[in-house]
């Protein structure tokens, strides 16, 4: 059984047609859990009446990311039948997939257990266009090397007859494949230091440490509704108020409070890493504002 987690807070039109593209899946030993943490659009009831085989679960409006993930595989260890056997799928709703999208998943992790299993996205404007292909994680120089960066003039079926997996330092929780056991063995989402972003890089990167390979599947591959995804410092005009909120909002993955937390639980060198890794962050503002008052 693989239990499909997916933490929503409103934005009703992307749910249902995340879940609709569940609905015709090669692979059909599937349970979704739809964690709705507070929607005020009628999530719940759209749902409910919609998608009755959906698992809803409630939350106050508190739970983020980490946590909301967190009660549905809580719902998972609850009602696992075998515990060795089951999955937890995390997903996103302002994602898109293919009929044999989790038949994929299945099979790479078959063929390189164990292993926690991601998904390369695509922007759903231009499914040619590869958006992630996981991260290289410097943890000296704080340098996070986004890999489809370094291969943006790969379209993706090019990247498809090249290679069928690749590694990563690190994965995101946007259509990763992790054994339900594995959450018995290190424990859940760490919602205490990172409610919403870096919960998932942390929880790859522990079981990462407890022996688990992290790669992704080529054939995997995640529509995205790519300008819909959290507060990102690049993608916006450069202003001190941008930068301002994007150190400090809990929408950011640049906020400077899950940074320090990151590089004190994570790291050897833990306030020079956070010194080095905030210094990164403001350097490249400048030096994107310089450049935007130079082209004018």
């Amino acid at each position: 059984m693989i239990y499909i987690v997916i933490p929503v807070f409103n934005r009703i039109g992307f749910t249902i047609n995340c879940l609709e593209s569940l609905l015709n899946q090669s692979f059909d030993n599937i349970k979704v859990i739809v964690v709705d943490d507070g929607s005020t659009d009628n999530t719940y009831e759209i749902i409910k009446q919609s998608f009755p085989d959906v698992i809803i679960l409630k939350g106050d409006g508190t739970l983020w990311w980490a946590g909301a993930t967190n009660k549905g595989v809580e719902y998972a260890l609850s009602n696992s039948s075998n515990l060795e056997r089951d999955f937890i799928l995390t997903l996103n709703n302002d994602l898109i997939v293919k009929e044999d999208y989790i038949e994929s998943l299945i099979n790479c992790f078959n063929n390189n257990k164990p292993c926690l299993v991601g998904s390369v996205s695509v922007d759903i404007e231009n499914p040619e266009k590869v958006e992630y292909l996981g991260v290289r994680w410097n943890r000296l120089t704080a340098k996070l090397h986004r890999v489809a960066q370094a291969s943006n003039k790969k379209s993706y079926s090019q990247l498809l007859t090249s290679t069928e997996i690749l590694p990563s330092d690190l994965l995101s929780g946007r259509g990763t494949l992790i054994p339900l056991v594995l959450f018995k063995q290190i424990g859940l989402y760490d919602t205490v230091r990172f409610p919403q972003y870096a919960a998932d890089d942390d929880f790859s990167y522990r079981a990462k440490q407890a022996g688990y390979k992290l790669i992704l599947s080529t054939k995997s591959v995640v529509l995205s509704h790519c300008k819909a995804t959290g507060l990102h410092l690049s993608a916006q005009k450069p202003t001190y108020k941008v930068l301002w909120q994007a150190m400090t909002s809990i929408k950011s993955p640049t906020n400077l409070k899950v940074r320090f937390h990151w590089a004190m639980k994570n790291t050897e060198l833990k306030i020079v890493y956070f010194l080095i890794d905030s210094l990164r962050i403001i350097a490249s503002f400048h030096f994107k504002m310089l450049r935007r008052l130079i082209s004018g």
